[in-house]
């Protein structure tokens, strides 16, 4: 076993002792399984998951927990489905979707030109 594999085997496993602990974990070390793994064992490690790694099916577990997540899922992740489940669980979640705002730009700079 490659010293490699058994340091990122050692980071999931802490991922798993502690709800928390990939806000402790260097971004430049995440990868996309402990993101999952984090997000799926305490949901509003969301905010801790380095931008790269952010998808829809992550945003998704997020929001399936806790719609509040919605907070944290950039407009690329806002997919249908996320927004639904998100508001799903709370209406007031809507404050939260940043994809509108990302389309009243493009149309003000569409009408500026």
């Amino acid at each position: 076993m490659s010293e490699d594999y058994k340091f990122y085997e050692d980071i999931l496993e802490s991922i798993e002792d502690w709800a928390d602990s990939l806000k402790k974990i260097n971004p430049d070390l995440q990868t996309p399984e402990m993101a999952m793994k984090s997000v799926k064992l305490w949901s509003r490690n969301i905010k801790f998951v380095r931008e790269d790694l952010l998808t829809p099916e992550l945003a998704l577990e997020a929001v399936k927990k806790y719609g509040w997540n919605l907070e944290f899922v950039p407009a690329h992740c806002q997919t249908q489905e996320v927004i639904e489940t998100a508001l799903k669980k709370d209406p007031s979640h809507s404050k939260f979707i940043k994809i509108k705002e990302m389309f009243k730009s493009a149309l003000e700079e569409a009408l500026d030109e």
